[in-house]
């Protein structure tokens, strides 16, 4: 009885030390897609649960075909909500983005600092909060922005396996992302 009081005990304080929320980590905030947009959760949270059909979490490597452009976001996590109805929005493709900061259309585009793998996807723009310019090896790369300055001082921009604290990164010249 004794090791199963033991047992019991341990597994409850694993499980309630266990991360509850994917954005209980401050270095993380998961991409929110609302009808196949890049949005953010500012949009989301103006979303009537009444004119929700799906909601879908992804917090690995198995993402269905249609989310393949985002599966570098797969450890930050992915919310992908489905509506009932589609809502009008005014979106953006991430190649005119780049197109409108005098960048090639093809240029990689990082959202959050994370690279997306298709700049044909289009992201809400009230999701924008703002855009960066990132240099690397005489490249430029456009990055979005769709957390505040504020939510953002605890994320990192990840060069492989280093990572560099914001108030570091205001110093670099070349930033390499993941």
């Amino acid at each position: 009885m004794k090791n199963f009081i033991l047992l019991f005990t341990l597994f409850a304080a694993f499980c309630f030390g266990q991360q509850t929320s994917l954005k209980e980590k401050s270095d993380r905030y998961p991409l929110y897609i609302i009808d196949g947009l890049i949005s953010n959760e500012t949009q989301m949270k103006l979303i009537s649960s009444k004119e929700i059909a799906a909601i879908s979490v992804y917090k690995s490597d198995s993402l269905p075909d249609k989310l393949s452009a985002f599966s570098n976001f797969a450890m930050e996590g992915i919310i992908e909500i489905t509506l009932k109805e589609k809502n009008e929005v005014v979106a953006v493709s991430l190649e005119h983005l780049n197109i409108k900061n005098n960048l090639n259309d093809i240029n990689s585009v990082y959202v959050n600092g994370i690279l997306v793998k298709d700049t044909t996807v289009k992201i809400v723009d009230d999701a924008i909060i703002e855009t960066e310019i990132i240099e690397n090896n005489g490249q430029k790369f456009l990055n979005i922005w769709t957390v505040t300055e504020d939510q953002r001082k605890g994320i990192t921009k990840r060069t492989d396996d280093i990572k560099l604290n914001p108030d570091a990164q205001k110093t670099l010249k070349h930033v390499v992302l993941k």
